[in-house]
């Protein structure tokens, strides 16, 4: 989502009142920078996805100068594989050396948890398995 798009969300959530907004952004952003492994921090993120990564950078500053309860949850490199309910999270997951991955099942899993949860309340989080 574009930082234009997450901030007429936010207008529209502010204007309905709705409160929690839990946002998927990436690992490697902001206080995460690095911790995607050698290869991505290196390779990926600034040849393949620098435009991408500048854009989500840009969400999460429009997300957290707002009035939102939000969470933004940052995962490791996605895949297809199945939920297994055990992955690790919080301020320091990820790699500096390795490429961390989860799920998207996964990812989906924590972010529901993130409706009723406010252990992360205006944080952002990794996760990864």
């Amino acid at each position: 989502m574009t930082p234009l798009l997450t901030i007429n969300l936010l207008r529209a959530m502010n204007g309905q009142g709705v409160r929690r907004l839990v946002c998927e952004t990436a690992l490697g952003i902001g206080s995460s920078a690095g911790r995607m492994g050698l290869y991505y921090t290196f390779c990926v993120l600034p040849i393949i996805l620098p435009f991408y990564f500048w854009d989500k950078t840009r969400q999460e500053q429009a997300i957290a100068a707002s009035l939102a309860d939000w969470v933004i949850v940052r995962p490791g490199a996605l895949t297809n594989g199945p939920r297994r309910r055990r992955y690790r999270h919080g301020a320091n997951v990820g790699s500096f050396l390795t490429t961390v991955r989860i799920s998207r099942a996964d990812v989906a899993d924590f972010m529901l948890n993130q409706l009723t949860d406010n252990t992360y309340l205006k944080a952002a989080p990794g996760v990864c398995w």
